[in-house]
């Protein structure tokens, strides 16, 4: 018995066959999906995460300066420099003198400061969130009377010690901080130093036998 195909009146064998490939291919195509989708939506959230991970959530306070050795040096009397920074200002008066209204200070790796002398004493002020702002000293000893600048910009106050050209010297490093609030100068202990009379050379007052 023939069978026909009329348009509208369903299919014949030929088109049972081509849908049931069609319907193969269909369910192979849903099983790549199916397996497939997680996987891309796992690699979104992983990538998301590093994004994350790598953007800053947070201000970053400014890098407190590290003193650096000024050297093995020894002079007469004084001792060696040993781990001390280098102390001495770009010339011998700006040691003896002590700190200059305007001049310039580093404040951190990259903030640049500078001096300012008003009636309640010297401060350091640097330009901070869109303003100037004053640094917070905090420390045993006052930013005036035996500080100096040393040659590359950094803060130093001496008070004198037990003997001639003896000194306790302290730096002021910076501390804390963040977008809208400049960091602290804290006056940091370097121990005992020596200076010649002319503060051209200076050591740890530890005469080598």
């Amino acid at each position: 018995m023939a069978t026909t195909h009329a348009p509208g009146a369903g299919f014949g064998p030929g088109d049972a066959r081509g849908h049931r490939r069609t319907a193969v291919i269909a369910g192979v195509v849903l099983a790549c999906v199916t397996i497939a989708v997680p996987f891309g939506v796992r690699g979104l959230d992983d990538d998301d995460a590093r994004a994350s991970a790598g953007t800053p959530t947070a201000p970053v306070s400014p890098v407190p300066h590290r003193h650096q050795g000024g050297g093995t040096r020894t002079a007469a009397g004084l001792g060696p420099q040993g781990d001390l920074p280098p102390l001495l200002a770009s010339s011998s008066v700006g040691t003896r003198t002590g700190l200059q209204a305007g001049a310039r200070v580093r404040v951190g790796d990259i903030t640049v400061g500078s001096v300012r002398r008003t009636p309640a004493g010297w401060q350091v002020v640097v330009r901070w969130d869109g303003r100037l702002q004053r640094l917070p000293l905090h420390g045993p000893v006052s930013l005036g009377r035996g500080s100096w600048l040393s040659a590359d910009g950094l803060l130093y106050t001496r008070v004198p010690a037990a003997g001639p050209g003896h000194f306790r010297v302290y730096a002021w490093d910076p501390q804390g901080g963040s977008a809208y609030t400049p960091p602290s100068l804290v006056a940091v202990s370097l121990g005992q130093v020596c200076f010649n009379p002319s503060f051209t050379a200076f050591g740890n007052c530890r005469a080598r036998g």
